[in-house]
């Protein structure tokens, strides 16, 4: 286990991964897997290869969304437009965080 967790920490978040690899990493059937990427919860690496490729992130992003499924009882659509939101807010806070920074404030 912790050898999966240095190998997601210590790579590329952008490095493609097989649905099998993912599955393996988090600790999730394939099937499931292939199922988020069918409802678009999940992002595919465009590819030209026979198997859809996954970046990364997708296991930080499927870990997330596994602890709002485990403390809240949300399915997996909800989680995913809970991280995407999260995500969103981060994003402005650093945002704004830079132009106070600029501004001297």
């Amino acid at each position: 286990m912790s050898e999966q967790f240095i190998r997601v920490v210590d790579c590329d978040l952008d490095q493609p991964l097989t649905i099998a690899d993912v599955a393996e990493i988090v600790g999730a059937r394939p099937t499931l897997i292939s199922r988020l990427v069918r409802l678009g919860v999940l992002e595919t690496i465009s590819d030209e290869s026979e198997e859809p490729m996954l970046r990364s992130r997708s296991v930080l992003r499927l870990r997330r969304m596994a602890r709002l499924r485990r403390d809240l009882g949300v399915n997996f659509a909800g989680a995913a437009v809970i991280v995407d939101l999260v995500d969103r807010v981060e994003v402005m806070r650093r945002e704004l965080s830079a132009i106070h920074s600029r501004s001297g404030g």
